[in-house]
């Protein structure tokens, strides 16, 4: 009997073995991998384009060599460790969107599925478009900006909601101190006007006026009855400043400083001279609007909507308004995206939103550097210098009067 039954679970035994060893040759068998399967050649990097850098996160940059895939998913980009988001690709082409990688030591390498090995590296370089400038200390916050001829920016700063002074900052990023702290509150404005005087508003109803170099106090050129109050304020071809705040008027200020007013309702928060036109970014009854009227040998026209502002972007509100000189309109806005570009046509982007850390809560004020370059300060109190590639500013008449 005991012999019976060790035969019996020995025979169990041998076919579970047998099975199991079944079941390991069907696995075997399934594998995926072909050592038949032909391979591809590695890809090879020949060129770049735009030669030498691109700016990170906006451009769009072509890799150009061999063994790519026309299928674009095969193909892979890489920046450092960053991966690129490809948009085309043929076998001797790709083009992607620069990665937010910021460097001057960019090892950029393709890989293509099918193939063993990573391309040849090819060494470039991405460059910001939009980066920290001025460096303020950390207890100081950034208010108005504004440029002269050279592209210097002179930037006003404030240190617990009291003005701090204005800086002088030129293109490079040195530093000095253009003009010392006064009693009142932080600059909302500042515009180089005529003869090298720097215009200054504060929200109050008064113009100030620094001496050309600065070094000194800033002494009133211009006080309005109360309830009167400048916000922002630009000059027209003739030197004219025109400004605006909380009113129901927009006023032009001639330069022997003798004053007239023209009726509008609302709280501007921004305004631009630009083509014949005083443009202006406004609250009223109607919502967040960009305005324009013509300037005219009489004053100024009737205002007209020029941008639904609260209808493209009800959450928001237009903080500061600038035009480069082929017409495109660019707003500073209470949010991470920063700025919005309205073109002509009236369409929008919102082309540097990729750079929402920098923006934080939004740009309250922005002007033109000498070339392609643009500066805001931000609504967290940070200094921003912008790299706008192919744009330049339209003409700001009072650095050149």
């Amino acid at each position: 009997m005991y012999p019976s039954f060790r035969s019996t679970s020995f025979s169990i035994v041998i076919t579970i073995i047998f099975l199991f060893m079944s079941g390991c040759e069907e696995e075997k068998s399934a594998s995926l991998f072909d050592p038949s399967a032909p391979t591809l050649s590695n890809p090879t990097i020949t060129s770049v384009l735009p030669a030498g850098s691109a700016v990170a996160g906006i451009d769009t940059v072509t890799v150009q060599g061999t063994g790519f895939s026309p299928v674009l998913s095969n193909n892979f980009v890489v920046f450092n460790s960053e991966t690129a988001q490809l948009v085309h690709a043929t076998s001797t082409e790709i083009k992607l969107i620069a990665p937010l990688v910021v460097s001057d030591s960019i090892k950029l390498r393709v890989s293509v599925h099918g193939s063993y090995e990573f391309s040849n590296t090819y060494n470039y370089i991405l460059k910001p478009a939009v980066a920290e400038f001025g460096y303020l200390d950390s207890i100081a916050i950034s208010s108005a900006v504004t440029t002269d001829q050279d592209g210097n920016l002179y930037g006003g700063f404030s240190i617990a909601g009291t003005d701090a002074g204005v800086l002088k900052i030129t293109p490079s990023g040195i530093r000095s101190n253009y003009a010392p702290k006064t009693s009142g509150n932080s600059w909302t404005s500042l515009k180089m006007g005529p003869g090298g005087y720097l215009y200054a508003v504060r929200n109050v109803n008064a113009i100030f006026r620094f001496a050309p170099g600065g070094g000194a106090y800033a002494p009133i050129w211009l006080v309005r009855p109360k309830g009167n109050l400048f916000f922002d304020i630009d000059f027209d071809q003739s030197g004219n400043l025109w400004g605006g705040g909380k009113n129901i008027n927009i006023y032009r200020i001639s330069r022997d400083s003798s004053a007239a007013s023209f009726p509008f309702t609302g709280e501007i928060h921004s305004l631009r001279v630009f083509e014949g036109y005083l443009y202006f970014a406004a609250k009223t009854d109607a919502g967040e609007k960009i305005w324009r009227a013509q300037i005219t040998t009489d004053g100024l026209g009737t205002p007209e909507i020029y941008f639904d502002f609260s209808s493209a972007f009800p959450q928001n509100i237009p903080l500061a308004i600038t035009f480069s000189s082929d017409g495109n309109l660019y707003i500073g806005v209470d949010s991470e995206i920063g700025i919005i570009v309205v073109t002509p046509g009236k369409t929008f982007t919102t082309p540097l939103s990729v750079y929402k850390k920098l923006f934080g809560h939004g740009v309250k004020s922005i002007t033109w550097g000498k070339d392609d370059d643009m500066y805001c300060s931000t609504v967290d109190g940070i200094f921003l210098k912008i790299y706008v590639t192919g744009k330049t500013s339209a003409p700001y008449y009072g650095a050149i009067l």
